[in-house]
């Protein structure tokens, strides 16, 4: 074969299992093994092992890492494996983690079963993060992909045969000599479209959009995809982030190759035109060639391309640097990504001028002019199908060709559609409800002194007039009278009923109105010594000044601006104990839900769905997805699932509420949760009647059950988008049919359901620090309100429907961050918005941190958790989750639930100081917390409206770098032991439980987990309904589709096809219409 290879750099494939979103790990650790001179193809989130094994094998690495925390670890790694062998990639080195939810008897069976190693939590502590890194790289170190023997017999590779061909490139990479190419057609062609531009164009989502139009309109295309980026000069590693956005690797007749740049000084490999030699000699029918980013002179793909685009957006400077463009004379194609961006349209009429002038273009209109401009992120772009048409014409011409092209349909005047989720004269909300903030609390200061000075007046009033100065008196008088109308009659009120209501209070008895029903409450508690304890403990202060103060900034539980909470009292028959369960099959977590709600009054059910249902994908058999089926949580695709789920609860009965913890495609779920409901009701009409319900009937029965079910459902679409990675279709579709769903309980006065819990907590979960999370989260649910504005929706209509979700933790944030949230809402809602008194409330949930979780002297997970339900109940959450202690190894055991009921129960009905309802106000400690964590939350609002919102900031990756950034610094310091974790790196027992492989037989801990028979239960079950509603299940999804296509509310069409449909079908149906998620680096 002769010729000296180049031994390049280790190529490392890193990515999350399938239908796990916990990508903050492998987020650390491919950072890490490029910060060693690896080069990583990092796939992100959510990736089955398919996925994962065609990308070692197209990508020819050496080396895989995995992070699996959702269960279904063994089906994963032993799955992966087995293709990867029966492809003769069995070389390939699989690492891989999932902290203490992979039991040291899995990692034991994982080692026997050939992957090289599964990092346990005593790994993670005795090697660190870098260690573990080190560690899995020289596994590898010996590893010789350079090998001569693995390039025999590869004169007859096929371009269907991707192993074949992945080592032809890797010889085309490393090799000098000839490619072993004798029995292969050398002279064979195909067009090669090269894609050039600066970075951040978006180059790789154009990409993936051409691809996806040119299969859809010439299906049996057979596309190879050759992507460059760039070396670190530093450590020689790479990111090759492209193929992470390519949702078109799944296609049939699809092969991609990432280069590194190395050491060429350009924007292209040097192996890119072996490489191309390849692929047109093994009968590629189509090469798309991508380069990293350029600069103004750099024209290298006209030396490969035979259609070259070159990719930009407005951001390229003023119009004299487009002077300065190279690709401005070279490209056959100008595109213009990212039109619906502000600006855009000017920057495409300069554009235009640019090339105008230097093709000397003078007679053609503007239409007929090679500039092309696109939105790649949205679904069914015209401007990406208008592009299509356009190279497919230059490739006909050239090729003598006959690639089909859909006609592109512009709008009227010839561009695509630049509509945007938000108008533009709304996109500096943050900013607003920043100045907002500050605003009120300058007018407080302000007004506090007018009152005080007031007071001051008509004392000395009051002391003139005692000392017979009468004149001194009036004048005193009348000054004060002036202020008084300064400060307003209502101010005043206030400031002298704080008396009033204090006696109130400290009478025995008082009442209040929710929803004009009134309430008679007990204000106090009799202790055992006798103390007739308040409820809620009012200030003792006389000076206006202060007593404003306090009103304006804290005032009472259940008064504006609601910083002590949102109801003047706790209710007394429904603790805000949530009930969560979700495990297995529907019967397995309805008889836990029962064992949970024995001897309550109340059934406050909290449902976890596996991860199948979390993506919206039916259970199948599919090793990788058949060991997520009934995991860490329970699997319902069928309304009959549902149905089954909530046996024996009576959904429309006042003391039931559900609620539901899913995001990615909840609206099936949301759907089919209506729908059993309504099934109850028409049970209990027929029991009761003795026949079916007539359709008038019927329409009764599904406005009662829409009035009076209660509970929420998560839907935070925003959140998946930065943190859980749960989000199924594309932003702009999801957050269309998040609004198709507050329409639809608007229109049907829906007013005890959230249709949203904005969340925190995977915020949380994801690394984020309690400021972070809290703003981010504000954040979102301040765009919910200016999008749903935007659809012309009225904010006191949809506003009730909003609910809230954070987590906990042990940092002494946490023990304001609810008070801070109710507070900062509640003055944007009231005087930027005018929003009434329910919109103004924020309720929220909130749950135990489940990173705070460990695997090491789990038992002790009690305690913290004990502390967090502390921080939450003493600030008044209106709902509290407090996790098992074993769910750092997977879904928790009977006992364990029961134990963490407990300990909100305890809390509750035996803690002293939480007989008191307001013990957080007062403190000099809570207060200084209250104003530095709300200033810290208003800097990063005016952080994100620098870069254009929330939906801006998503783009540039804010907030997922912003995350990123503070996982890494927590996991960084409880390595080195600056962050105190006892029993984890502090107060260690030498002796306790091992969770190596070593000590599997020694691990004796009950762990749940679903066992086969159940999983073959639930995918028979689901195979069966589909037969069953076959014919109108494909009525109903055709219908879902040309709803979609028209734009349609989506949700009202799901609530009728959701008897029919799994929710499988439906995720498949709207991947047509709406569009599939693109993962980001």
């Amino acid at each position: 074969m002769g010729g000296n290879p180049r031994i390049g750099p280790i190529r490392v494939i890193t990515a999350a299992a399938i239908f796990d979103g916990h990508d903050a790990a492998i987020g650390i650790f491919r950072r890490i093994f490029q910060s060693m001179g690896c080069e990583v193809i990092h796939l992100g989130h959510d990736r089955s092992a398919e996925d994962v094994a065609r990308a070692a094998i197209q990508e020819d690495a050496h080396l895989v890492a995995i992070t699996s925390y959702q269960g279904g670890a063994v089906e994963m790694f032993t799955h992966t494996k087995s293709i990867l062998d029966a492809a003769g990639f069995g070389h390939v080195v699989l690492v891989g983690g999932g902290g203490g939810t992979i039991l040291p008897s899995e990692i034991r069976h994982l080692r026997d079963s050939g992957i090289a190693r599964i990092y346990s939590p005593d790994d993670g502590r005795d090697l660190g993060l870098t260690g573990m890194v080190q560690d899995a790289i020289d596994l590898v170190r010996d590893l010789d992909l350079n090998s001569e023997s693995r390039f025999e017999d590869l004169d007859r590779v096929r371009c269907e045969d991707h192993a074949g061909v992945s080592k032809l490139l890797t010889y085309a990479e490393n090799f000098d000599s000839n490619l072993p190419l004798s029995d292969l057609d050398a002279d064979a062609t195909c067009p090669v479209i090269g894609l050039t531009g600066t970075g951040g164009a978006g180059k790789s989502s154009l990409t993936d959009e051409l691809v996806l139009r040119i299969l859809r309109d010439n299906p049996e295309t057979r596309i190879a995809l050759l992507a460059t980026d760039p070396t670190r000069k530093r450590t020689g590693g790479a990111l090759l982030g492209d193929r992470i956005r390519m949702n078109s690797l799944r296609k049939k007749g699809i092969f991609m190759r990432s280069f590194a740049s190395r050491d060429s000084g350009r924007e292209l490999s040097n192996a890119i035109e072996r490489s191309i030699e390849v692929c047109k000699s093994v009968g590629f029918d189509l090469l798309i060639v991508e380069t990293s980013g350029i600069g103004q002179g750099d024209d290298a793909i006209t030396e490969i391309a035979d259609v070259s685009l070159y990719v930009t957006t407005r951001e390229y400077g003023a119009p004299s640097q487009l002077e300065k463009l190279a690709a401005l004379d070279f490209a056959d194609i100008v595109v213009l990504n990212k039109f619906d961006r502000p600006g855009a349209e000017d920057a495409l009429t300069e554009i235009r001028k640019q090339v105008r002038r230097n093709r000397e273009l003078w007679d053609h209109d503007d239409s007929n002019l090679p500039v092309v401009p696109t939105v790649a992120s949205r679904f069914a772009d015209a401007g990406v199908d208008r592009l299509w048409e356009d190279v497919s014409n230059l490739i006909n011409q050239r090729f003598k060709t006959k690639y089909k092209a859909l006609e592109a349909k512009m709008s009227e005047n010839g561009l695509p559609e630049r509509s945007q989720p938000l108008p533009p004269s709304r996109h500096g909300y943050l900013l607003e409800v920043s100045n907002c903030i500050k605003g009120y609390h300058r007018d407080t200061e302000s007004q506090a002194a007018l009152a005080s000075t007031i007071q001051d007046l008509e004392n000395s009033a009051s002391k003139m007039r005692d000392s017979g100065k009468e004149q001194a008196c009036l004048d005193l008088l009348e000054e004060a009278g002036k202020l008084r109308g300064q400060l307003g009659d209502e101010v005043i009120e206030g400031l002298v009923n704080l008396d009033k209501m204090a006696e109130d209070y400290a009478s025995g008895k008082t009442d209040y109105h929710v929803r004009g029903k009134k309430i008679e409450v007990n204000t106090t508690r009799k202790t055992l010594s006798g103390l007739d304890l308040p409820r809620v403990a009012l200030p003792e202060m006389s000076d206006w000044g202060d007593r404003l103060r306090w009103i304006r900034s804290e005032n009472l539980p259940g008064a504006f601006p609601y910083t002590a909470g949102v109801f003047p009292f706790k209710r007394e028959d429904e603790l805000p104990v949530r009930m969560f369960a979700g495990e297995g099959s529907a019967e397995r977590t309805n008889e836990r839900y029962h064992f949970l709600a024995n001897d309550q009054p109340f059934n406050r059910l909290s449902v976890a769905f596996d991860s199948p249902s979390l993506y919206g994908h039916d259970p199948a058999t599919q090793l990788d997805i058949f060991g997520k089926v009934c995991e860490s949580g329970v699997s319902i695709s069928t309304v009959d699932e549902m149905d089954r789920l909530f046996e024996g609860f009576d959904l429309c009965a006042p003391n039931t509420s559900v609620s539901m913890t899913i995001n990615g495609n909840y609206w099936w779920h949301l759907a089919a949760f209506f729908q059993v409901a309504q099934r109850q009701q028409v049970r209990i009409f027929k029991e009761q009647k003795g026949r079916e319900p007539d359709p008038i009937e019927r329409e009764e029965i599904k406005s009662f059950t829409l009035s009076n079910v209660r509970g929420t459902v998560q839907a935070d679409q925003l959140k998946e988008a930065m943190g859980q990675n749960t989000l199924v279709f594309n932003l702009d579709t999801s957050l269309r049919m998040m609004g198709d769903v507050a329409e639809f309980y608007v229109n049907n006065s829906i007013k005890n359901h959230y249709f949203v819990s904005i969340s925190g907590y995977h915020i949380a979960e994801a690394g984020a620090n309690p400021v972070t999370q809290a703003a981010l989260t504000l954040a979102n649910g301040l765009t919910y309100v200016e999008l749903f504005r935007a659809r012309g929706l009225d904010p006191d209509k949809f506003l009730r429907n909003f609910s809230w979700f954070f987590s906990n933790g042990m940092d002494p944030e946490y023990a304001v961050i609810g008070r801070v949230a109710r507070r900062i809402w509640s003055i944007a809602m009231r005087e930027m918005y005018n929003v009434g008194e329910r919109g103004q409330k924020l309720k929220y949930h909130i749950q135990s941190s489940g990173r705070s979780l460990h695997a090491q002297e789990y038992t002790w997970n009690d305690y913290r958790t004990t502390l967090q339900a502390l921080y939450a109940l003493a600030d008044n959450a209106n709902s509290l989750h407090t996790n098992s202690r074993d769910e750092a190894f997977g879904t928790p055991t009977q006992e364990t639930v029961r134990d963490a009921v407990a300990i909100q129960l305890i809390l509750s009905r035996e803690y002293g100081l939480l007989q008191n309802e307001n013990p957080l106000q007062g403190s000099h400690i809570t207060t200084w917390l209250t104003e530095n964590v709300e200033k810290e939350i208003l800097n990063i609002f005016e952080e994100m409206n620098r870069r254009g919102g929330v939906l801006g900031s998503l783009e540039v990756n804010y907030q997922r770098n912003r995350i990123q950034d503070e996982s890494m610094f927590y996991e960084h310091r409880k390595h080195t032991g600056d962050i105190p974790i006892v029993g984890v790196n502090t107060f260690q027992d030498p002796d306790s439980m091992s969770l190596s492989a070593d000590e599997a037989d020694a691990f004796n801990l009950d762990v749940t987990r679903s066992d086969n028979e159940e999983k073959e239960m639930v995918i028979a079950r689901n195979s069966e309904f589909k037969k069953m509603h076959s014919k109108k299940a494909e009525l109903g999804l055709e219908r879902l589709k040309e709803t979609a296509r028209e734009g349609g509310n989506l949700f009202e069409v799901m609530m009728e096809i959701v008897e029919h449909c799994t929710v499988g079908q439906v995720t498949e149906a709207l991947f047509e219409t709406g569009g599939q998620f693109r993962r980001n680096m």
